[in-house]
């Protein structure tokens, strides 16, 4: 490498006639654009059924990088999040002209945008919101694709290897003098998606194009171009300080809510040294349960989102008794978390560990493109729940709770989209591990030691509320047929006097006292109190929807198959009658 030659390129007499030219070119531009304006459009849905038009594809890792400029990389992915979400949806009018600059804004200031790669005198060199190109090289893409018909394009002045640029495909963009533009004889609509290794643009429309600009490309060899981080002229003054690249090292993130000590096993397991966690809150914060406190997590790398967490904490205990659907509210909650969760994220995250409540809003807010990532599933899939809940509802359509526990559609497409793209599913729940059966990491239930004597007890118990969804009416069906007194869990109840005569306690939380559990649930996410059974070698009647494997001691039957569990049932209580 010629590093004196690269010396003399890289001047400070160059870079401040550069600087100029770009203020004079950006000063014309704003004037022509002032005296003819050019229209911005709006997010929109009215042509998203539309057919698709074109579409382009390309990889957001370059394989050609090395360990030192691809945090350069990194940053441009993190500016391709960004930009994609102020385009994607946008529906642009017939005949009217689509301007890049004019929808993504002035990116050098306040818009969250990272230093990214930038190509400028035969060099990569760090830049903020660098990497833009990327975009604007798949919408010149897909509207040659499309036969729109183009306006303004530039071509880079080198091509970088595995880029657009190698099949004359390519659109520079630098704000805001150079732009792309574009337009359509049709209505149609732009759709970005960033995957784990590509970025995808598609166009919508009703029509075809008239315009005849798709053409056959022609093969341009890439040019070996030399970066700032890795070209060793320590010699040019553009060339970075040695502590810039000190944090160039891909790290996962741990992005977790509630603690399940199966998934604290789990993340002791996987994590590295390097990797980051965000929690809801921080060690120092007294919360009074220890349901937020991972002990995987490494103090010096965890940031934490205090404020949205404690909001939530308090939301849900003071309106849970005013809200008439509470799981609507823990949505909304969640959200902020997630969004507060997004902003904490470091740029050399190439891989993500989340809870299931935080996914579909992190999927939403673009933090998961370009980045693989694995759930932590907390709940059946929203799809799968409403099924169930439908179910039940069927069932028993005087219950008042059975129309909770309700996403919106929007939101449970954003989840199947979420669950479909991710790496892997880890869940102890049989029935949720058996949805994902190809791409699952089982693990195994913890159930705890039990340091007292196994229960010799006489009573029933229903480890849950008496809530349709936890199969109370399967459960007062059965109790009006049998003279044990049953016992309950939890003080929620369908309706007034909806036990009527049937003899029904409290429960105190001594296992000690139970012969047998039944619960005929139709969701179940956490069994705990059937785990806690399990240590005592209490029996246990359930369905598949309580999420454990059947053995000697648990016995599965299926809610529609009620004559199974009177006989089981009756069978359970002679035993306990004839002990007596």
């Amino acid at each position: 490498m010629d590093k004196e030659r690269l010396k003399e390129q890289h001047s400070f007499i160059n870079d401040f006639i550069f600087q100029l030219k770009t203020f004079v070119l950006t000063a014309n531009r704003a004037v022509g654009n002032f005296i003819k304006p050019i229209p911005k459009f709006k997010i929109q849905s009215y042509v998203s059924t539309a057919t698709i038009l074109s579409f382009s594809e390309s990889e957001l890792w370059n394989p050609h990088d090395n360990k030192d400029n691809w945090i350069l990389t990194a940053g441009k992915i993190q500016n391709l999040r960004i930009s994609s979400k102020k385009l994607n949806g946008l529906e642009i009018k017939a005949n009217e002209v689509f301007s890049f600059w004019r929808h993504i804004g002035n990116p050098n200031y306040g818009k969250g945008y990272v230093i990214g790669r930038e190509i400028r005198e035969g060099c990569i060199v760090p830049t903020i919101a660098g990497g833009l190109c990327q975009l604007s090289n798949a919408l010149y893409d897909a509207a040659l694709k499309a036969n729109f018909e183009i306006i303004e394009r530039h071509k880079h002045t080198k091509v970088i290897k595995g880029s657009l640029a190698e099949k004359d495909r390519d659109a520079t963009v630098k704000w805001n003098y150079i732009d792309l533009r574009f337009k359509s004889t049709c209505d149609f609509r732009i759709e970005i998606e960033l995957t784990s290794n590509k970025l995808i643009v598609y166009f919508k429309g009703n029509q075809i194009n008239e315009f005849q600009t798709e053409k056959q490309f022609k093969v341009s060899k890439a040019n070996i171009l030399n970066d700032c981080y890795s070209c060793g002229n320590i010699a040019c003054y553009k060339h970075p300080k040695i502590d810039a690249t000190k944090q160039n090292i891909a790290v996962s993130t741990f992005i977790l809510d509630e603690n399940w000590s199966e998934y604290d096993n789990y993340v002791q397991e996987i994590v590295g040294s390097s990797d980051y966690f965000i929690l809801p809150f921080t060690k120092k914060i007294r919360v009074k349960t220890p349901r937020y406190n991972w002990k995987s997590a490494n103090a010096k790398s965890t940031k934490t989102t205090d404020l949205q967490s404690l909001y939530r904490a308090l939301m849900l205990r003071f309106m849970s008794k005013t809200k008439n659907n509470i799981f609507e509210l823990t949505l909304q909650l969640d959200k902020k978390i997630a969004l507060a969760a997004v902003n904490k994220i470091p740029i050399q995250t190439t891989h993500i560990v989340v809870s299931q409540n935080l996914l579909p809003f992190l999927y939403e807010s673009g933090a998961l493109g370009g980045r693989t990532f694995d759930v932590l599933m907390t709940r059946l899939p929203f799809e799968k729940l409403h099924e169930r809940l439908d179910l039940a509802f069927l069932n028993h359509s005087e219950s008042p709770t059975l129309k909770d526990y309700r996403a919106k559609k929007e939101l449970v497409e954003l989840e199947n989209k979420a669950l479909t793209q991710a790496r892997f599913i880890v869940t102890p729940h049989t029935e949720i591990a058996e949805i994902f059966k190809n791409k699952v990491v089982k693990l195994n239930w913890h159930v705890p030691n039990s340091t007292n004597k196994q229960s010799t007890g006489k009573k029933i118990l229903f480890p849950a509320s008496a809530l349709g969804r936890k199969g109370a009416y399967e459960l007062r069906k059965l109790a009006t047929e049998f003279p044990l007194k049953f016992v309950i869990l939890g003080s929620s109840i369908e309706k007034n006097n909806f036990w009527g005569n049937i003899q029904i306690e409290e429960f105190n939380g001594d296992l000690n006292q139970i012969g047998f559990v039944i619960y005929p649930t139709y969701v179940e996410n956490q069994p705990r109190q059937i785990l806690k059974a399990i240590s005592k070698g209490i029996p246990i009647i359930t369905t598949k929807a309580c999420g454990i494997a059947p053995c000697k001691q648990v016995k599965i039957i299926e809610l529609n198959e009620f004559e199974l569990w009177q006989k089981e049932v009756k069978n359970r209580v002679e035993g306990l009658i004839q002990e007596n």
